[in-house]
């Protein structure tokens, strides 16, 4: 009789543990290959037919549409160039300079990959849209209070929180040898300035 309450409870341990690991593979793309590159990471396999089953999960839970990445590239940050996370109660800037594609978007989200919500309507810039500076550089600012040039807000509430944001920068019409090359390509800089 022990020996069958002590099966029993090995199987349901064993069930309990695979539901919270798929559950935790699902929410957070566990299973999907990362590439670093300073503050930003890409997913390697994000649109490969190789994908696995948690990672497409996760995918579709996320409502991420990828496209492959012989015609796109897509990274993400959580931390600033020097390894904070990115927080809402912080002002960043952004630095960096064109790329050698057809199209690219800077855009800010909440954790959930969710547009931040803010009073501007603001929630990307791309190269169409960019001010530059002389030498052709371009420059945005991360802040809950209005800046002057390439701004992009996150609301009061999400500053007094302190709530957790995340950037993307797709690249759009890209070459293969970039996607070889993602951990050299000179990618913006996510500086924090201060934080309140």
């Amino acid at each position: 009789m022990k020996t069958l309450i002590k099966n029993i409870a090995i199987i349901i341990l064993g069930i309990i543990i695979g539901a919270l690991s798929a559950f935790q593979a699902i929410s957070t793309g566990w299973s999907v290959e990362v590439r670093k590159n300073n503050a930003w990471r890409m997913h390697q396999n994000y649109a490969s037919a190789e994908l696995s089953i948690y990672a497409r999960a996760y995918l579709e839970r996320s409502g991420h549409l990828p496209l492959p990445q012989d015609q796109a590239i897509y990274f993400f940050s959580y931390k600033d160039s020097d390894g904070n996370d990115l927080t809402a109660n912080c002002d960043y800037e952004i630095n960096g300079d064109d790329f050698q594609v057809y199209w690219w978007s800077i855009s800010l989200h909440d954790s959930d990959f969710i547009k931040f919500e803010n009073p501007s309507r603001r929630y990307s810039f791309n190269m169409a849209n960019l001010v530059r500076q002389n030498d052709g550089r371009y420059k945005i600012s991360i802040s809950a209070k209005a800046k002057t040039g390439n701004w992009l807000p996150v609301n009061d509430q999400a500053a007094q929180d302190g709530a957790a944001f995340m950037l993307s920068l797709r690249l759009y019409g890209v070459e293969r040898i970039m996607i070889g090359e993602a951990e050299q390509l000179s990618l913006p800089s996510v500086k924090r300035l201060g934080c309140s």
